[in-house]
Protein backbone atom coordinates (compact mmCIF):
# COMPACT_ATOMS: atom_id res chain seq x y z
CA UNK A 1 0.00 0.00 0.00
CA UNK A 2 3.13 2.19 0.87
CA UNK A 3 4.51 1.47 -2.25
CA UNK A 4 1.68 2.11 -3.93
CA UNK A 5 1.33 5.46 -2.56
CA UNK A 6 5.05 6.51 -3.51
CA UNK A 7 4.77 5.59 -6.86
CA UNK A 8 1.61 7.13 -7.41
CA UNK A 9 3.18 10.50 -6.01
CA UNK A 10 6.15 10.14 -8.23
CA UNK A 11 4.37 10.04 -10.91
CA UNK A 12 2.28 13.40 -10.16
CA UNK A 13 5.22 15.13 -9.35
CA UNK A 14 7.02 13.96 -12.78
CA UNK A 15 3.71 14.77 -14.70
CA UNK A 16 3.57 18.37 -12.85
CA UNK A 17 7.36 19.35 -13.94
CA UNK A 18 6.94 18.25 -17.47
CA UNK A 19 3.34 19.84 -17.96
CA UNK A 20 6.13 22.93 -16.66
CA UNK A 21 8.17 22.25 -18.81
CA UNK A 22 6.15 21.94 -21.61
CA UNK A 23 4.40 25.40 -20.96
CA UNK A 24 7.79 26.95 -20.78
CA UNK A 25 8.70 25.83 -23.97
CA UNK A 26 5.39 27.02 -25.44
CA UNK A 27 5.88 30.60 -24.15
CA UNK A 28 10.02 30.56 -25.58
CA UNK A 29 8.55 29.08 -29.23
CA UNK A 30 7.24 32.09 -30.49
CA UNK A 31 9.74 34.65 -28.89
CA UNK A 32 12.44 32.15 -30.16
CA UNK A 33 10.61 32.32 -33.97
CA UNK A 34 9.76 35.87 -33.70
CA UNK A 35 13.27 36.86 -33.05
CA UNK A 36 14.75 34.53 -35.95
CA UNK A 37 12.34 36.37 -38.43
CA UNK A 38 13.46 39.84 -37.55
CA UNK A 39 16.94 38.46 -38.24
CA UNK A 40 16.84 36.89 -41.45
CA UNK A 41 13.51 39.46 -43.04
CA UNK A 42 14.11 42.91 -41.82
CA UNK A 43 17.22 43.68 -43.25
CA UNK A 44 19.38 44.76 -46.56
CA UNK A 45 17.67 42.53 -48.81
CA UNK A 46 14.18 44.66 -49.09
CA UNK A 47 15.28 47.73 -48.44
CA UNK A 48 18.47 47.42 -50.16
CA UNK A 49 18.16 46.03 -53.68
CA UNK A 50 21.65 45.68 -53.80
CA UNK A 51 21.49 42.45 -51.36
CA UNK A 52 23.00 39.79 -54.06
CA UNK A 53 20.96 36.91 -52.59
CA UNK A 54 18.01 38.94 -52.87
CA UNK A 55 18.77 39.94 -56.75
CA UNK A 56 19.80 36.16 -57.39
CA UNK A 57 16.63 34.87 -56.02
CA UNK A 58 14.15 37.60 -57.70
CA UNK A 59 16.45 36.52 -60.98
CA UNK A 60 15.38 32.86 -60.84
CA UNK A 61 11.75 33.87 -60.11
CA UNK A 62 11.63 36.30 -63.31
CA UNK A 63 13.51 33.33 -65.30
CA UNK A 64 10.46 31.15 -63.62
CA UNK A 65 7.63 33.45 -64.68
CA UNK A 66 9.06 33.90 -68.29
CA UNK A 67 9.08 30.19 -69.12
CA UNK A 68 5.22 29.94 -67.82
CA UNK A 69 4.16 32.13 -70.93
CA UNK A 70 6.26 30.11 -73.20
CA UNK A 71 3.81 29.05 -75.72
CA UNK A 72 4.06 25.40 -77.27
CA UNK A 73 7.17 23.99 -78.65
CA UNK A 74 5.84 24.49 -82.17
CA UNK A 75 4.55 27.73 -81.77
CA UNK A 76 6.76 29.56 -79.12
CA UNK A 77 9.40 31.38 -81.29
CA UNK A 78 5.97 32.57 -83.31
CA UNK A 79 4.25 33.74 -79.76
CA UNK A 80 7.22 35.56 -78.93
CA UNK A 81 7.65 37.63 -82.02
CA UNK A 82 4.59 38.43 -82.02
CA UNK A 83 4.56 39.72 -78.24
CA UNK A 84 7.44 42.02 -79.89
CA UNK A 85 5.45 43.32 -82.71
CA UNK A 86 2.85 44.50 -81.25
CA UNK A 87 4.92 45.77 -78.31
CA UNK A 88 6.76 47.67 -81.06
CA UNK A 89 3.30 48.43 -82.49
CA UNK A 90 2.59 50.15 -79.55
CA UNK A 91 5.78 52.11 -79.02
CA UNK A 92 6.73 50.02 -75.65
CA UNK A 93 10.22 50.08 -76.61
CA UNK A 94 11.22 48.55 -72.74
CA UNK A 95 8.51 46.12 -73.07
CA UNK A 96 9.94 45.10 -76.49
CA UNK A 97 13.32 44.74 -75.41
CA UNK A 98 12.03 42.72 -71.99
CA UNK A 99 10.76 39.93 -74.72
CA UNK A 100 14.01 40.30 -76.45
CA UNK A 101 16.32 39.40 -73.28
CA UNK A 102 13.72 36.94 -72.11
CA UNK A 103 14.25 34.79 -75.07
CA UNK A 104 16.51 32.05 -73.54
CA UNK A 105 13.41 31.20 -71.21
CA UNK A 106 10.57 32.11 -73.92
CA UNK A 107 11.53 30.23 -77.08
CA UNK A 108 11.69 26.11 -77.09
CA UNK A 109 14.71 24.21 -76.04
CA UNK A 110 16.52 24.33 -79.33
CA UNK A 111 15.84 27.75 -79.97
CA UNK A 112 17.15 28.60 -76.65
CA UNK A 113 20.20 26.43 -76.70
CA UNK A 114 21.10 28.25 -80.47
CA UNK A 115 20.41 31.52 -78.50
CA UNK A 116 22.32 30.89 -75.60
CA UNK A 117 25.31 29.74 -78.37
CA UNK A 118 25.00 32.90 -79.89
CA UNK A 119 25.59 34.67 -77.07
CA UNK A 120 28.67 32.89 -75.50
CA UNK A 121 30.11 33.59 -79.46
CA UNK A 122 29.79 37.08 -79.03
CA UNK A 123 32.98 38.87 -77.10
CA UNK A 124 31.99 42.69 -77.11
CA UNK A 125 29.26 44.62 -75.45
CA UNK A 126 27.56 43.99 -72.15
CA UNK A 127 25.52 40.62 -71.39
CA UNK A 128 22.47 41.90 -71.84
CA UNK A 129 23.57 43.33 -75.21
CA UNK A 130 25.54 40.15 -76.50
CA UNK A 131 21.44 38.44 -75.41
CA UNK A 132 20.05 40.81 -77.77
CA UNK A 133 21.59 40.31 -80.71
CA UNK A 134 21.34 36.75 -80.68
CA UNK A 135 17.80 36.94 -79.78
CA UNK A 136 17.47 39.67 -82.57
CA UNK A 137 18.58 36.71 -85.42
CA UNK A 138 15.53 34.58 -84.29
CA UNK A 139 12.84 37.13 -85.23
CA UNK A 140 11.12 37.09 -88.54
CA UNK A 141 12.38 39.78 -90.78
CA UNK A 142 9.09 41.90 -90.65
CA UNK A 143 9.38 41.92 -86.88
CA UNK A 144 13.11 42.52 -86.79
CA UNK A 145 13.09 45.73 -89.65
CA UNK A 146 9.94 46.78 -88.11
CA UNK A 147 12.17 47.19 -84.53
CA UNK A 148 15.31 47.97 -85.90
CA UNK A 149 13.53 51.28 -87.73
CA UNK A 150 11.62 52.17 -84.69
CA UNK A 151 14.34 52.23 -82.37
CA UNK A 152 16.82 54.23 -85.19
CA UNK A 153 17.59 57.79 -84.21
CA UNK A 154 14.76 60.25 -84.78
CA UNK A 155 15.12 63.46 -86.86
CA UNK A 156 16.08 66.43 -85.66
CA UNK A 157 13.02 69.13 -84.46
CA UNK A 158 13.63 72.25 -85.99
CA UNK A 159 14.17 75.11 -83.53
CA UNK A 160 10.32 76.54 -84.71
CA UNK A 161 8.32 73.16 -83.99
CA UNK A 162 9.09 73.36 -80.27
CA UNK A 163 6.45 74.17 -77.92
CA UNK A 164 5.94 76.28 -75.44
CA UNK A 165 4.55 75.18 -71.39
CA UNK A 166 0.61 76.12 -72.72
CA UNK A 167 1.09 74.09 -75.50
CA UNK A 168 2.08 71.13 -74.25
CA UNK A 169 -1.06 71.04 -72.09
CA UNK A 170 -3.27 69.97 -75.09
CA UNK A 171 -1.11 67.47 -76.18
CA UNK A 172 -2.25 63.71 -75.54
CA UNK A 173 -1.19 61.33 -72.90
CA UNK A 174 0.48 59.35 -75.19
CA UNK A 175 2.18 62.17 -77.00
CA UNK A 176 3.41 63.59 -73.75
CA UNK A 177 5.00 60.08 -72.69
CA UNK A 178 6.83 59.89 -76.18
CA UNK A 179 8.18 63.50 -75.70
CA UNK A 180 10.54 62.21 -73.00
CA UNK A 181 13.73 61.38 -73.87
CA UNK A 182 13.43 57.66 -74.00
CA UNK A 183 16.79 54.73 -72.83
CA UNK A 184 15.60 52.88 -75.60
CA UNK A 185 16.76 55.54 -78.41
CA UNK A 186 20.56 54.29 -79.19
CA UNK A 187 23.00 57.00 -79.63
CA UNK A 188 24.85 55.49 -82.75
CA UNK A 189 23.26 55.86 -86.04
CA UNK A 190 25.96 53.58 -88.33
CA UNK A 191 25.32 50.31 -85.87
CA UNK A 192 21.85 51.12 -83.98
CA UNK A 193 21.65 47.25 -82.38
CA UNK A 194 24.91 47.57 -80.50
CA UNK A 195 23.40 49.97 -78.26
CA UNK A 196 20.26 48.23 -77.79
CA UNK A 197 21.09 47.88 -73.89
CA UNK A 198 22.32 50.73 -72.78
CA UNK A 199 20.61 52.98 -69.76
CA UNK A 200 21.46 56.15 -71.66
CA UNK A 201 21.27 59.02 -68.71
CA UNK A 202 17.72 61.09 -69.73
CA UNK A 203 19.97 64.25 -70.36
CA UNK A 204 17.89 67.52 -71.42
CA UNK A 205 15.45 70.00 -69.65
CA UNK A 206 11.88 68.07 -69.42
CA UNK A 207 9.49 70.97 -71.14
CA UNK A 208 6.76 68.99 -69.50
CA UNK A 209 7.44 70.80 -66.06
CA UNK A 210 7.78 74.14 -67.41
CA UNK A 211 9.76 77.24 -66.79
CA UNK A 212 9.66 79.83 -63.59
CA UNK A 213 7.78 82.30 -65.86
CA UNK A 214 5.24 79.33 -66.80
CA UNK A 215 5.24 78.61 -62.60
CA UNK A 216 4.50 82.29 -62.00
CA UNK A 217 1.06 82.20 -63.92
CA UNK A 218 0.06 79.43 -62.84
CA UNK A 219 0.49 80.40 -59.48
CA UNK A 220 -1.03 83.83 -59.99
CA UNK A 221 -4.18 82.19 -61.26
CA UNK A 222 -4.56 79.71 -58.20
CA UNK A 223 -4.23 82.69 -55.94
CA UNK A 224 -7.14 84.02 -57.81
CA UNK A 225 -9.24 81.06 -57.70
CA UNK A 226 -9.73 80.26 -61.03
CA UNK A 227 -10.19 77.00 -62.19
CA UNK A 228 -8.50 73.73 -63.81
CA UNK A 229 -5.38 74.45 -61.11
CA UNK A 230 -4.27 71.17 -59.26
CA UNK A 231 -2.31 71.84 -56.40
CA UNK A 232 -0.69 68.75 -56.75
CA UNK A 233 0.46 69.15 -59.57
CA UNK A 234 1.89 73.00 -59.13
CA UNK A 235 3.96 71.86 -56.43
CA UNK A 236 5.59 69.06 -57.89
CA UNK A 237 6.28 71.66 -60.71
CA UNK A 238 7.72 74.05 -57.92
CA UNK A 239 10.05 71.04 -56.25
CA UNK A 240 10.96 69.72 -59.84
CA UNK A 241 11.81 73.51 -60.79
CA UNK A 242 13.94 74.26 -57.49
CA UNK A 243 15.82 71.21 -58.12
CA UNK A 244 17.30 72.64 -61.55
CA UNK A 245 20.61 75.09 -61.22
CA UNK A 246 21.94 77.27 -63.65
CA UNK A 247 24.16 75.80 -66.47
CA UNK A 248 23.24 72.21 -65.60
CA UNK A 249 22.74 69.97 -68.73
CA UNK A 250 20.81 67.46 -67.72
CA UNK A 251 18.11 67.02 -64.91
CA UNK A 252 18.91 65.79 -60.90
CA UNK A 253 17.77 62.80 -59.97
CA UNK A 254 14.96 64.66 -57.93
CA UNK A 255 13.84 66.17 -61.46
CA UNK A 256 14.03 62.94 -63.28
CA UNK A 257 11.61 61.38 -60.18
CA UNK A 258 9.39 64.08 -60.34
CA UNK A 259 9.00 64.57 -63.88
CA UNK A 260 8.40 60.63 -64.29
CA UNK A 261 5.25 60.48 -61.64
CA UNK A 262 4.32 64.46 -63.20
CA UNK A 263 3.59 62.61 -66.59
CA UNK A 264 2.51 59.39 -65.33
CA UNK A 265 0.20 61.43 -62.65
CA UNK A 266 -1.22 63.49 -66.25
CA UNK A 267 -1.61 60.08 -67.83
CA UNK A 268 -3.60 58.55 -65.52
CA UNK A 269 -1.52 55.75 -64.72
CA UNK A 270 -0.95 56.03 -60.96
CA UNK A 271 -3.64 53.50 -59.14
CA UNK A 272 -5.73 55.64 -56.33
CA UNK A 273 -3.60 54.34 -53.23
CA UNK A 274 -0.51 55.20 -54.74
CA UNK A 275 -1.63 58.85 -55.98
CA UNK A 276 -2.72 59.38 -52.15
CA UNK A 277 -0.05 58.01 -50.78
CA UNK A 278 2.12 60.73 -53.14
CA UNK A 279 -0.74 63.42 -52.42
CA UNK A 280 0.04 63.05 -48.58
CA UNK A 281 4.15 63.12 -49.15
CA UNK A 282 2.83 66.30 -50.92
CA UNK A 283 1.20 67.73 -48.74
CA UNK A 284 3.68 67.37 -45.80
CA UNK A 285 6.67 68.19 -47.96
CA UNK A 286 5.08 71.72 -48.84
CA UNK A 287 1.59 72.24 -47.05
CA UNK A 288 -0.69 74.23 -49.48
CA UNK A 289 -2.09 76.32 -46.48
CA UNK A 290 1.32 77.16 -45.63
CA UNK A 291 2.15 77.85 -49.24
CA UNK A 292 -0.70 80.17 -49.71
CA UNK A 293 0.07 82.29 -46.90
CA UNK A 294 3.58 82.98 -48.05
CA UNK A 295 2.19 84.03 -51.64
CA UNK A 296 -0.36 85.96 -51.16
CA UNK A 297 1.90 89.42 -51.05
CA UNK A 298 4.21 87.95 -53.66
CA UNK A 299 2.72 89.48 -56.88
CA UNK A 300 1.73 92.95 -54.95
CA UNK A 301 5.36 94.54 -55.18
CA UNK A 302 6.23 95.81 -58.94
CA UNK A 303 9.45 93.87 -60.15
CA UNK A 304 10.58 92.51 -63.53
CA UNK A 305 9.65 89.26 -65.07
CA UNK A 306 12.94 87.85 -63.69
CA UNK A 307 12.63 89.32 -60.01
CA UNK A 308 9.20 88.21 -59.69
CA UNK A 309 10.22 84.53 -60.56
CA UNK A 310 13.27 84.41 -57.89
CA UNK A 311 10.71 85.98 -55.24
CA UNK A 312 8.04 82.73 -56.74
CA UNK A 313 10.71 80.25 -56.21
CA UNK A 314 11.92 81.79 -52.53
CA UNK A 315 8.34 81.49 -51.74
CA UNK A 316 7.98 78.08 -52.35
CA UNK A 317 11.02 76.95 -51.01
CA UNK A 318 9.76 78.89 -47.19
CA UNK A 319 7.09 76.74 -47.50
CA UNK A 320 9.14 73.64 -47.65
CA UNK A 321 9.15 71.12 -44.10
CA UNK A 322 12.83 69.77 -44.74
CA UNK A 323 12.29 66.59 -43.16
CA UNK A 324 9.10 65.53 -45.34
CA UNK A 325 10.96 66.68 -48.13
CA UNK A 326 13.50 64.58 -47.38
CA UNK A 327 11.26 61.23 -47.24
CA UNK A 328 9.70 62.49 -50.58
CA UNK A 329 13.13 62.98 -51.89
CA UNK A 330 14.15 59.28 -51.20
CA UNK A 331 10.64 58.39 -53.30
CA UNK A 332 11.42 60.09 -55.99
CA UNK A 333 15.02 58.83 -56.05
CA UNK A 334 13.71 55.53 -56.51
CA UNK A 335 11.67 56.86 -59.39
CA UNK A 336 14.47 57.83 -61.23
CA UNK A 337 16.06 54.71 -60.63
CA UNK A 338 13.53 52.92 -62.38
CA UNK A 339 13.80 54.98 -65.42
CA UNK A 340 17.54 54.59 -65.75
CA UNK A 341 17.49 51.43 -65.37
CA UNK A 342 14.64 51.03 -67.99
CA UNK A 343 13.16 54.06 -69.57
CA UNK A 344 11.30 56.91 -68.84
CA UNK A 345 7.98 54.92 -70.18
CA UNK A 346 8.99 51.35 -68.55
CA UNK A 347 9.29 53.63 -65.59
CA UNK A 348 5.49 54.53 -65.94
CA UNK A 349 4.69 51.00 -66.01
CA UNK A 350 6.77 49.43 -63.48
CA UNK A 351 5.11 52.63 -61.28
CA UNK A 352 1.95 51.80 -62.35
CA UNK A 353 1.60 48.61 -60.48
CA UNK A 354 2.53 49.78 -56.73
CA UNK A 355 0.46 51.14 -54.07
CA UNK A 356 2.58 51.90 -51.16
CA UNK A 357 6.07 52.47 -50.32
CA UNK A 358 6.54 48.88 -49.43
CA UNK A 359 5.48 48.25 -53.15
CA UNK A 360 8.42 50.38 -54.58
CA UNK A 361 11.00 48.98 -52.78
CA UNK A 362 9.79 45.50 -54.36
CA UNK A 363 9.27 46.60 -57.52
CA UNK A 364 13.12 48.53 -57.26
CA UNK A 365 14.58 44.73 -56.54
CA UNK A 366 12.83 43.37 -59.18
CA UNK A 367 14.06 46.17 -61.47
CA UNK A 368 17.41 45.61 -60.40
CA UNK A 369 17.13 41.79 -61.17
CA UNK A 370 15.53 42.08 -64.41
CA UNK A 371 16.30 45.22 -66.36
CA UNK A 372 13.92 45.57 -69.10
CA UNK A 373 13.03 42.01 -68.19
CA UNK A 374 11.09 43.38 -65.47
CA UNK A 375 8.87 45.89 -67.49
CA UNK A 376 7.39 43.10 -70.33
CA UNK A 377 6.28 41.10 -66.77
CA UNK A 378 4.61 44.30 -65.52
CA UNK A 379 2.76 44.04 -68.81
CA UNK A 380 2.09 40.79 -69.08
CA UNK A 381 0.89 40.01 -65.37
CA UNK A 382 0.35 43.34 -63.64
CA UNK A 383 0.74 43.71 -59.94
CA UNK A 384 1.63 40.13 -59.51
CA UNK A 385 4.87 40.98 -60.37
CA UNK A 386 5.53 41.87 -56.50
CA UNK A 387 5.14 39.41 -56.06
CA UNK A 388 8.57 38.03 -57.67
CA UNK A 389 10.70 40.13 -55.75
CA UNK A 390 12.35 37.18 -53.06
CA UNK A 391 14.00 38.26 -49.77
CA UNK A 392 17.54 37.07 -49.73
CA UNK A 393 18.24 35.45 -46.45
CA UNK A 394 21.86 35.47 -45.72
CA UNK A 395 22.63 32.35 -43.18
CA UNK A 396 25.02 34.07 -40.63
CA UNK A 397 26.27 32.07 -37.53
CA UNK A 398 23.81 33.51 -35.44
CA UNK A 399 20.87 32.84 -37.80
CA UNK A 400 21.89 29.62 -37.73
CA UNK A 401 21.76 28.53 -34.11
CA UNK A 402 18.89 30.34 -34.21
CA UNK A 403 17.04 27.93 -36.28
CA UNK A 404 18.74 25.16 -34.16
CA UNK A 405 16.93 26.25 -31.43
CA UNK A 406 13.64 26.20 -32.94
CA UNK A 407 14.04 23.02 -33.97
CA UNK A 408 15.48 21.91 -30.52
CA UNK A 409 12.39 23.52 -29.07
CA UNK A 410 10.16 21.77 -31.05
CA UNK A 411 11.49 18.12 -30.27
CA UNK A 412 11.21 19.15 -27.26
CA UNK A 413 7.77 19.67 -26.97
CA UNK A 414 7.42 16.21 -28.87
CA UNK A 415 9.46 14.46 -26.05
CA UNK A 416 7.15 16.07 -22.93
CA UNK A 417 4.34 15.17 -24.86
CA UNK A 418 4.87 11.62 -25.40
CA UNK A 419 6.25 11.39 -22.30
CA UNK A 420 3.07 13.01 -20.80
CA UNK A 421 0.55 10.50 -22.79
CA UNK A 422 2.84 7.36 -22.10
CA UNK A 423 3.08 8.09 -18.18
CA UNK A 424 -0.52 9.01 -17.34
CA UNK A 425 -2.88 6.67 -15.86
CA UNK A 426 -5.65 5.06 -18.53
CA UNK A 427 -9.52 6.39 -18.81
CA UNK A 428 -11.52 4.79 -16.84
CA UNK A 429 -14.81 3.98 -18.13
CA UNK A 430 -17.87 6.42 -17.40
CA UNK A 431 -20.49 4.53 -15.55
CA UNK A 432 -23.83 5.92 -14.48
Amino acid sequence: MASRWRNNKNSQASTWRQALLFNALMLMLPVVAANTIVAAYTTSAITNPNSLEARAETRSEIDRTFKTLRGAEATARQDWASRIDQAVADRNFAVARGYLLAAPQMLNEADARAVRAATQAETSGTPDQRILRAALLFLPDPVRANYQRAISPPPQPRPETEQSGDEIEETTDEALIETIPDSETPQATVQPVMDLGAALPMDGRFAILGDREDLVRRSQSWLRGEGGIDTVQLRLRALGLRARTDGQTSPSTFEQGVTVIFTAKRANRLVPEFEDYLRDRIEDAMPVESLRSVLETAFEPVMTSSQRADRIITDYEAAIQPEALARFYRDMETVALLANITSTSGAITLIEQTQSPEDMRRILLVTRAGGDRAVALAQEIGPDILKLAQIGVKWTTQLVLQAMGIVAIGLALLLCAFSTLTKSPPLKPYSA
